[in-house]
């Protein structure tokens, strides 16, 4: 359905559209550890053990029966020396053993003291009181991390490093992740590659590098990326190239520019040919041209030609739908309010992201706000460390909050 040159669209609203409709991607490809990191499961991840496999110390020193203790300054024999990687041993009662960090507790065997807490002979150990321990200190009991069979990862998780030693240490040694394509369509005569020698009227590409690197960031690895010119013939060409060769068929689309209703922008007019699309003007700023649908089944994303926009709505709208037809529920960050440095008076008529940078003074975070926030500017976006969100009809004065998303967070999932 077409909205109303009049009607915009709330921003909460434009992302539960897209959330709604995100299907699950049905590219999936099983990798090695090695290679995944970054990317989201598209299926569960079940310990093959437990985790620890055994109970073990947590420190150095001694173990032994929590009911051998009595007065301080008791002496016990210490006939057992067990180390990480000993076969498991068992200890008589009345007995200690010289234990050290992730050693197997010896049978027989309930409690750990610190080495620091007993006095240690060569075959004896002066012992503290029994009412100075705790029965089970020390030891990292079987089972603790992970159960076998638990599950220990869910499909849409983001494989992070932590999450990659995780699913390590219960036995794992591939995963089965999304890997969608997805491709990029840069558009208009008056684009030229960063490598060519500047032309008169001309403009460098920063659109399609800069998505490139986002949606790596990101976790989806599999880009490419075609420019069009601004000739309905030669997109049509391309379009159905991409769309009929299995080879390149891409699972995602994501265009900047050319899908606006002005005369040149003849993207839109040929994607149209091929499936449904929505025109959204959006209460975002920057960002308001923004358009949904599917061509030939494939999601599509019609972004907004200016670089700063670009980023915005990826970070604010593409990258959420991404995640969720890869299956996560959280997809997006926790924003966190935070005072502002500075004064906007006139009230937003449309939701706004501020480029903004996160700076510790007197141990207060505060909020500076870079003073050109053109949709068109991209050293705004460097010098930034994240975006403030100023809601509908707002204003803000200094000392205010504003809530405020960091780049590092809108990327990591």
């Amino acid at each position: 359905m077409q909205e109303s040159k009049q009607t915009l669209m709330p921003v909460a609203e434009a992302l539960a559209r897209l959330l709604d409709s995100a299907r699950p991607f049905r590219a999936v490809r099983e990798i090695s550890l090695a290679d995944c990191q970054g990317q989201y499961l598209a299926e569960a991840v079940t310990s093959r053990v437990d985790v620890p496999a055994f109970d073990n110390a947590a420190v150095d020193g001694v173990a032994l029966r929590h009911a051998d203790l009595d007065e301080p300054g008791l002496t016990r024999p210490m006939p057992l020396r067990v180390a990480a990687g000993d076969a498991p041993a068992t200890l008589a009662p009345g007995q200690v053993a010289r234990i050290f960090t992730g050693a197997p507790v010896p049978a027989g065997a309930d409690t750990v003291l610190m080495q620091e807490d007993c006095e240690i002979a060569e075959t004896r150990v002066r012992l503290p009181g029994k009412d100075t321990v705790t029965a089970g200190q020390n030891i990292r009991p079987a089972g603790q991390d992970a159960r076998r069979d638990d599950v220990v990862m869910e499909r849409g998780d983001r494989l992070t490093p932590q999450a990659v030693g995780l699913i390590a240490s219960v036995g794992i040694a591939t995963v089965k992740v999304n890997t969608p394509r997805v491709l990029i369509l840069t558009s208009g005569d008056e684009i030229q590659s960063p490598e060519e020698t500047p032309l008169p009227g001309k403009i460098f590409d920063s659109n399609g590098p800069q998505l490139t690197q986002l949606l790596l960031q990101s976790g989806f690895v599999n880009v490419q990326r075609e420019h069009l010119p601004d000739d309905p013939a030669i997109i049509r060409n391309t379009l159905t190239r991409v769309l009929t060769d299995s080879a390149q068929r891409p699972d995602v689309i994501i265009s900047t520019g050319g899908v606006s209703v002005g005369e040149e922008d003849h993207l839109r007019a040929v994607l149209a040919e091929h499936g449904e699309l929505d025109f959204w003007r959006l209460a975002i700023k920057p960002g308001k041209p923004f358009t949904y649908g599917r061509i030939d089944d494939i999601p599509f994303f019609g972004l907004p030609g200016n670089p700063s926009a670009v980023l915005v709505c990826y970070l604010m709208l593409v990258l959420p739908a991404l995640r969720r037809s890869c299956g996560a529920d959280a997809v997006l960050p926790t924003a966190m309010p935070l005072p502002v440095d500075f004064t906007i008076k006139k009230p937003a008529k449309r939701q706004e992201y501020l480029r903004v940078r996160c700076v510790s003074e007197s141990g207060q975070l505060t909020l500076k706000k870079h003073p050109n926030q053109s949709s068109g500017m991209l050293s705004s976006a460097v010098w930034a460390d994240g975006l403030a969100v100023m809601p509908v009809g707002g204003g803000v004065s200094s000392g205010e909050r504003l809530n405020y998303f960091s780049f590092a967070d809108l990327l990591g999932g």
